[in-house]
């Protein structure tokens, strides 16, 4: 019974979170498949009187899309039926939540941001895929994928669309980007007007720092780099000197007007008109998905607006460290799903060698190497920047008080932004009550 209480009480401050989430975000801010297990077995279950299975899904392309491209290929292929049962951007993640974590079987997979799973496992609503995994067809290629989501050595979610931290800048301007975020800092300074009144750009550089969903997965993509960490070996490291430092970067350069005056409050679609209509010459970090609509806009600047990995730090042997953040639109199952069996099935078929390549020419940017690596997907330079990105990039670690450090997370950096604390005093503040939240979820 005890545990049966501790498992309600962390949904009920798990579907609490959601809400808080959801309300103080509103940026989203990225194959025939292998046929060797997906058109065999039949649905368990004898009460099961058709192969069917729903998915409940965001609307969008990163999500429904997709997911229902991939679908009409499975029901051509297997004979079972997708129903899809979609919701919009607002409160779809509380809402996924409450329907989980209240026991709903109306759905069978649910499409979502990985920043959601680890609270979703350990409130024991959804079903680990493993033993669904040994099942998939020997071809699958494990090693192609380039990374699961796990949970106490579960696996809980599957990606299937990648967003990934990049280096958006003005080739026109910047010939030779900056390497190292010092130079970042330095290249902005030549590039903002009140520095340089020759500046063609008003200000030099921009990012995401609105409070919400995007802000501190920003401010990561830096922090690692200086040596910083979330957590590690359960001690919570925002505090440390390369936190610090990150923190005085994004303040500093705030305070010298090197940003819009208005970037506290800038969310992925303000800082994408930014660099399109030449306000600033660079941004960083930038999610991937930017790269396409440039390109597919009418900005005089689209040509010349061009990419590379994040800058970094130089370490003691010379070599850059570049940490961009990434993370992925990913499917998960239901606890109470009615049909397990052909909804791994499901999983297996998209997230298959063909099933990724289907994803990519549909425009979408899959988890696998060898889809990102070939060379029929144009441009290069963006599959190319892409693959460097994801070879040093990290993802936030799974943990069950996820949406807790998220929401302390957003109030320091925050504060950080618009000045009213020290970069070191807010930090250090936050590290402490990081550290209180990791050490009551010690089993």
């Amino acid at each position: 019974m005890k545990y049966a209480r501790g498992r309600k009480a962390l949904a009920l401050s798990l579907v609490t979170m959601m809400a808080i989430m959801s309300a103080c975000s509103s940026d989203g801010g990225g194959k025939p498949a292998d046929k060797g297990s997906a058109d065999s077995g039949k649905a368990a279950g004898d009460a099961q009187k058709a192969r069917e299975i729903t998915i409940f899904t965001r609307t969008g392309p990163d999500t429904s899309d997709y997911v229902k491209e991939q679908a009409k290929e499975f029901t051509k292929l297997t004979g079972v039926k997708v129903n899809f049962t979609e919701q919009g951007a607002s409160n779809y993640f509380t809402n996924l939540t409450n329907q989980l974590v209240g026991g709903t079987d109306a759905f069978d997979l649910a499409t979502t941001n990985n920043t959601y799973v680890a609270p979703l496992a350990e409130a024991g609503a959804i079903e680990p895929f493993d033993e669904y995994m040994k099942k998939f067809d020997p071809n699958f290629d494990w090693k192609d994928v380039a990374f699961q989501y796990k949970y106490k050595d579960k696996t809980i979610a599957m990606p299937y669309n990648l967003s990934i931290h990049m280096f958006y800048y003005r080739s026109d301007l910047i010939p030779n980007p900056p390497q190292t975020w010092e130079e970042f800092v330095e290249e902005a300074k030549k590039w903002t007007k009140s520095k340089n009144p020759s500046s063609p750009t008003q200000f030099g550089a921009s990012w995401t720092a609105l409070s919400g969903s995007e802000q501190p997965k920003v401010f990561y993509s830096m922090m690692w780099s200086y040596g910083g960490e979330i957590v590690k070996d359960g001690k919570a490291g925002i505090g440390s000197e390369g936190a610090i430092k990150a923190g005085e970067i994004w303040q500093s350069m705030m305070k010298d007007g090197l940003l819009p005056k208005d970037t506290p409050n800038w969310g992925y679609s303000n800082v994408f008109d930014a660099l399109k209509t030449g306000t600033i010459a660079m941004a960083a970090p930038m999610w991937s998905a930017a790269y396409t609509e440039i390109k597919k806009s009418d900005s005089p600047f689209k040509d010349k607006i061009k990419i590379a990995v994040v800058p970094g730090v130089k370490q003691a042997d010379g070599k850059i460290l570049r940490t961009p953040l990434y993370h992925s639109w990913s499917l998960i199952m239901n606890k109470n799903a009615k049909n397990k069996e052909d909804s791994a099935k499901f999983v297996e078929f998209m997230t298959s060698k063909e099933g990724a390549m289907r994803q990519a020419k549909l425009g979408g940017l899959p988890i696998r190497y060898s889809v990102l690596q070939d060379p029929s997907l144009q441009p290069r330079e963006f599959y190319d920047t892409v693959m460097e990105s994801l070879k040093v990039g990290r993802d936030e670690p799974l943990v069950p008080y996820y949406l807790k450090q998220h929401d302390l997370m957003n109030t320091v950096l925050s504060g950080i932004m618009t000045g009213t604390i020290k970069p070191d005093v807010a930090l250090k503040g936050a590290e402490k009550e990081l550290q209180a939240l990791i050490d009551s979820n010690k089993k």
